[in-house]
C-alpha cells in the first residue's frame, strides 16, 4: 500500500510531500476563535488581532478539549494505490468524506501479494465462461447500441462491452482484499479518530476477520503519521518545545474517551439491528443477504447507516450471478470453485447486512443511484425488487397504510421510472429483471 499526499490540495509544507500541520492548526485556531473568542469577530478579526503563537495554541486546545470540529475545516487529500477493497469499505462507511475509487468491475486481476494464484486461475476461467455465455445468448442485444459505426468498429465496442460485464461477475471469485487505487479527502480530524477507531480492532480483534485487518491497518497508521498526517505526540513536541504534558513517544495525539469504534461492523454497536426484526416507518431498520461486493456499493451512500457482519470461514453461502440461472451443471460447477476460495473471502461470500436511517434519504439518495440498468447488477436487483418491496409490505402490514401508498410509485421501478426523477443518460433499455 503507498499513500501520498495529494499535490494539488491545500495544507501541504513546500516540497508537497507532508501535512503541514502547522498550518492546519493555525487555520484551526482561527476557526476556534470565530467560536469562542469574545466581542465583535470574524475569521479577519482573528487573524488581524493575534499572533501566530496564540493561533496555534487555541488549535491544539481544541484536539485536548475535543472540540474538534475546527481542526475537522483544514481537509487532507490522500491518493493510495494497493488498497485492499476491504480498507475502502472501512473508510467509505465513516461517512464523513470524499472518494473516487477505481471500480473492481473492470479492473484485471493479476497474482500479487494481495491475490492468490488460485483465485487468478479461477477469475480467468469464470471469465472466458460469461464472455462465451454473453456471446452465445446476448450478442444481438450488445450489437445494437453500436449500429451506425462500421462493422469492425462494431465488433470491437460489442466485445468491450461484454468483456466488461464479464469482468463484473468473475470478480466474485477474488478475494475482497483485492487491491485498488483510491483518492480519498477526508478532515484533518477525522482522519485521526479514524487512526483510533483502527487501533481498537488493532488491540482487540473480535474474530478472525477482524484479524486479517490488523497488519493492513498497522500500515495504514504508520503511512499517516510518516505524512504528518495522523498528529502524533512527538510532532506536537516539535512545534511546541515547552509545552507540558505531552509525552514524549510517536503514540496519536488525538484521544477517543467516547470509545467509538469503525462502523462497519455490527459486533461493534451494542445498539445495532441485524439481530432484531425489520422495522418500518419514516425511519427504517431492514436486514438483508448479499455479496460482498454488493455491499460495496450500497454502503457508500451516507445519508443511510449500514453495517455488516461477517460470516466465519465455516459458513459457506455464495452470491451466483444471475446470468447462471437455468445453467445447473454450471451452477455447481461455480459453487465448487467459489468454495475452493473461501479462505480468501472472495467477494462473492454471502454477508448479513443491516440498513438503517430516512425513508426519504433511502429513495432519494440511494434509489435514484443504484435502481438503474446501468448500475451493478446484483445491488440494482436487491434494491429494486427485494429492499423497496419489502419495505412496502412492512408498512402496510404495521398499519402505515398513507406511509406506503406514499412509497408505491417507486416500487419495483428503475429510477428513470420515478415520478420525481429526471435522467440524464440516454440508454433508453431499462430492464427491471435482467440477467447482466
Amino acid at each position: 500500500m503507498k499513500i501520498i499526499l495529494d499535490p494539488e490540495s491545500g495544507f501541504l509544507t513546500e516540497d508537497k510531500k507532508k501535512y503541514d500541520v502547522r498550518k492546519a492548526l493555525l487555520n484551526a485556531g482561527v476557526k476556534a476563535g470565530v467560536c469562542f473568542k469574545p466581542g465583535e469577530v470574524t475569521p479577519e478579526v482573528v487573524r488581524e488581532t493575534e499572533t501566530e503563537e496564540q493561533r496555534l495554541k487555541r488549535g491544539l486546545d481544541t484536539i485536548f478539549s475535543e472540540h474538534t470540529s475546527p481542526s475537522e475545516q483544514p481537509q487532507v487529500s490522500l491518493e493510495i494505490v494497493g488498497i485492499p477493497k476491504i480498507m475502502c469499505m472501512v473508510l467509505n462507511n465513516e461517512q464523513q468524506y470524499n472518494a473516487d475509487e477505481r471500480s473492481l468491475r473492470y479492473t484485471a486481476v493479476k497474482p500479487n501479494d494481495y491475490i492468490s494464484e488460485e483465485e487468478t486461475t479461477l477469475y480467468n476461467k469464470w471469465l472466458e465462461i460469461f464472455i462465451n455465455l454473453l456471446n452465445k445468448e446476448y450478442l444481438d442485444f450488445f450489437k445494437r447500441f453500436n449500429q451506425g459505426d462500421t462493422e469492425e468498429k462494431t465488433n470491437k465496442k460489442t466485445q468491450s462491452a461484454i468483456k466488461k460485464i464479464a469482468q463484473e461477475n468473475a470478480r466474485y471469485m477474488v478475494s475482497v482484499f483485492m487491491p485498488t487505487t483510491l483518492t480519498y479527502t477526508v478532515p484533518f480530524a477525522q482522519i485521526n479518530k479514524i487512526c483510533l477507531y483502527m487501533e481498537r480492532i488493532i488491540n482487540k480483534p473480535l474474530n478472525e476477520f477482524e484479524e486479517l485487518l490488523v497488519p493492513y491497518f498497522k500500515e495504514f497508521i504508520h503511512s499517516l503519521k510518516d505524512l504528518d498526517v495522523a498528529l502524533t505526540n512527538n510532532k506536537v513536541k516539535e512545534i511546541f518545545p515547552n509545552i507540558k504534558n505531552v509525552p514524549d513517544n510517536n503514540e496519536l495525539t488525538y484521544t477517543n474517551n467516547k470509545q467509538t469504534e469503525l462502523s462497519l461492523f455490527s459486533e461493534r454497536n451494542k445498539f445495532s439491528g441485524i439481530n432484531l426484526p425489520n422495522e418500518y416507518g419514516v425511519t427504517f431498520s431492514y436486514n438483508m443477504e448479499l455479496s460482498l461486493a454488493s455491499y460495496a456499493q450500497f454502503h457508500r451512500h451516507r445519508t443511510t447507516n449500514f453495517e455488516i457482519e461477517v460470516p466465519k470461514l465455516s459458513e459457506e453461502k455464495f452470491y451466483i450471478p444471475l446470468l447462471l440461472d437455468g445453467k445447473e451443471e454450471l451452477i455447481k460447477e461455480w459453487l465448487k470453485d467459489i468454495k475452493s476460495v473461501n479462505k480468501y473471502y472472495p467477494q462473492g461470500k454471502i454477508i448479513r447486512a443491516n440498513a438503517n436511517g430516512s425513508l426519504k434519504r433511502l429513495v432519494q439518495y440511494v434509489g435514484k443511484e443504484r435502481a438503474c440498468d446501468r448500475a451493478f447488477l446484483e445491488t440494482e436487483d436487491l434494491f429494486t425488487n427485494e429492499m423497496l418491496p419489502g419495505i412496502y409490505e412492512g408498512l402496510l402490514a404495521s398499519g402505515k397504510i398513507e406511509l406506503a401508498e406514499t412509497l408505491k410509485p417507486y416500487v419495483g421501478k428503475l429510477r428513470c421510472m420515478y415520478p420525481d426523477y429526471k435522467c440524464p443518460g440516454v440508454c433508453g433499455h431499462p430492464r427491471i429483471r435482467r440477467k447482466f
